[in-house]
């Protein structure tokens, strides 16, 4: 199994303190939450890992749109609703993914920067690919309400998104860019992290706007 690691904490901006204490946001999987959710995962081929799901979380999370996980709970599976040991373990899960979803929200909300989770290599370097596949699979449900900031993208090369394109681009047959250098990925993980609460308030008025007209 490939070991794990959120951005590296190398990096210039990686905030040792903040990222082990936390924020008043939810709190975050504790180890064995963590590795029963992933083990969970694991054994559902056709479904999301844990990098891919905390991706598609974060694209779901930063939209205008009112998402929730229940929602959505069949397609980290594969489409279909996962097999459970136990009730028990199905309120373990169900708990767990609650859980994570809550503390990216909540750390989001706060505009504090939240650390992704990204599988590294043996070597401790880590791609992002996957964790921006995730992203974009979450912000394609509802793409309409991204128009905006996909159409920005293709304009400007500092766009909020273009971390995360560049990165999802990277892993596509029709990529004719090449590999990222790893200083490059370095820095484009970097200002991911600092670009997904940028990226969750820039929608506030039209998250705001979608609430009120659900309530009329």
């Amino acid at each position: 199994m490939s070991k794990k690691n959120t951005t590296d904490p190398n990096a210039p901006d990686f905030d040792l303190d903040r990222f082990l204490n936390g924020t008043d946001a939810p709190d975050q999987l504790d180890n064995k939450q963590f590795e029963k959710l992933e083990i969970f995962l694991e054994n559902h081929q056709k479904g999301m890992h844990m990098e891919i799901l905390d991706g598609f979380f974060c694209g779901l999370i930063c939209g205008p749109d009112a998402a929730t996980l229940e929602e959505f709970l069949p397609y980290i599976f594969g489409g279909k609703e996962p097999e459970y040991a136990s009730p028990e373990q199905a309120e373990e899960i169900k708990n767990a993914l609650n859980q994570h979803w809550a503390h990216i929200e909540g750390t989001l909300i706060n505009a504090d920067p939240y650390y992704p989770f990204l599988y590294s290599d043996n070597d401790f370097k880590v791609s992002g690919n996957d964790w921006a596949l995730g992203f974009v699979l979450g912000l394609d449900k509802y793409r309409e309400s991204w128009q905006e900031l996909l159409d920005q993208a293709q304009h400007d090369a500092e766009s909020l998104l273009t971390p995360i394109l560049t990165l999802y681009l990277e892993k596509l047959p029709e990529n004719t860019e090449g590999q990222i250098h790893a200083e490059d990925r370095e820095v484009i993980v970097t200002t991911l992290v600092e670009n997904l609460p940028k990226i969750y308030h820039h929608f506030d008025e039209a998250r705001e706007k979608k609430s009120q007209g659900a309530l009329h």
